[in-house]
């Protein structure tokens, strides 16, 4: 019986060691230094746009605001077959710096892995030196695209990832995304900075467009609906190791909407858990598996020790649970402090409770042969 002591004892140490590894890389990052370079590039900002008429407008007009030389860049947007009006209420921006495109037949969704074409048609179509990319529900900051650039001023930079946080609201659902938002944009830096993983957000990329026709990313992997910024990131790395960056700016990080109920919510997980299956990359298997085996044993070690009227079990198994959690709150301490995240610290406790089922949940499920929707489409 006592070598089961140490099965929730062992997952829960190397989780914790995790944790560390991963702030101190998060605080190893830096942001670019001084370079000779005097001149800007010339940036397009390519959006693909799919039935967001309630945020397309203020998407644009915050990426048409930006604090950079009116002449230099531009704002592409490239309808993905919508079926709703946002075609309509980009038919009414007028700007210089505004182009708007339209992938295939107008309301016709015929098109397999369209998001990723889209992103391709408006880059293909697009002068900019620098690509810069966002989603359309996003708000980007003024200073964005300057904080972007101004990495590519060292030549080996060929990608950069941005934040991107939650807009805030008081229930339990948006805080919950806020939270898990906030910890994996940590982790996914610190992976980016170690180089043990490199997971990035699609909703906050540039990089060079000739490195984007180069390496090609989407030719094997149209017919998988999600994974655009997965897919890119991972060629780049295969080519040029050293040439991805994390901007660890505030005056970068993106806002976007919390998705509104639960249904939308599992669906948008159960789509981004299906494409890591498809990494590669060793890292982004064992330790996703090593987390969840350590969340089960936890939970079931702590059954057991009930069932089994075991009060050292039941000790040692709760003890697990509140270490990993002061672990997440130390982690989540530095994450919310960047993402700017108010109130955070009231919330944490009953995000993380339901957070360590709902892990569970969504690992299971995510081996499933289970479809969804997405804006209409079934993937």
């Amino acid at each position: 019986m006592h070598i089961l002591y140490l099965i929730p004892v062992l997952f829960t140490l190397v989780y914790c060691i995790l944790i560390v590894y991963y702030l101190y890389y998060w605080k190893k990052i830096q942001p670019p230094g001084p370079t000779n370079s005097g001149t800007n590039p010339f940036v397009s900002i390519v959006i693909a746009a799919r039935n967001e008429e309630a945020t397309i407008l203020d998407c644009i007009t915050s990426c048409l605001k930006q604090n950079y030389p009116a002449h230099l860049f531009e704002v592409i947007v490239v309808d993905d077959q919508s079926e709703d009006d946002t075609y309509e209420i980009l038919e009414t921006i007028e700007d210089p710096k505004f182009v708007m495109m339209r992938l295939g037949v107008y309301k016709r969704t015929t098109i397999k892995g369209s998001k990723k074409k889209a992103i391709a048609y408006g880059i293909n179509h697009a002068k900019g030196e620098i690509i810069c990319t966002t989603d359309a529900d996003g708000i980007v900051p003024e200073n964005w695209v300057l904080s972007m650039v101004s990495y590519f001023n060292h030549q080996k930079i060929k990608l950069v990832s941005g934040p991107v946080g939650i807009m805030q609201s008081n229930n339990f659902l948006n805080y919950f995304q806020a939270l898990d938002f906030s910890g994996n944009g940590l982790i996914n830096a610190a992976g980016l900075r170690s180089k043990i993983h490199h997971l990035c957000n699609a909703a906050n990329l540039a990089y060079r467009k000739h490195i984007f026709l180069e390496e090609d990313a989407f030719e094997n992997n149209y017919n998988i609906p999600s994974g655009d910024d997965v897919f890119l990131i991972h060629k780049i790395k295969e080519n040029y190791p050293d040439g991805i960056a994390f901007a660890k700016t505030t005056e970068a990080i993106i806002k976007t909407h919390a998705l509104k109920d639960w249904s939308s919510f599992f669906k948008q997980r159960l789509r981004w858990a299906g494409k890591m299956s498809l990494m590669k990359d060793w890292s982004l298997k064992w330790i996703p598996t090593w987390v969840w085996l350590q969340r089960v044993s936890i939970i079931v070690f702590l059954i057991l020790g009930i069932i089994l009227k075991d009060l050292n079990l039941i000790l040692i198994t709760g003890s697990c649970w509140f270490i990993y959690w002061l672990a997440d709150f130390i982690l989540q301490y530095d994450a919310c402090r960047f993402y700017n995240i108010k109130k955070w610290q009231i919330w944490f406790f009953p995000v993380a409770l339901f957070h360590s089922f709902y892990f569970i949940l969504i690992g299971i499920l995510s081996w499933l042969p289970i479809t969804t929707d997405w804006k209409g489409r079934r993937v």
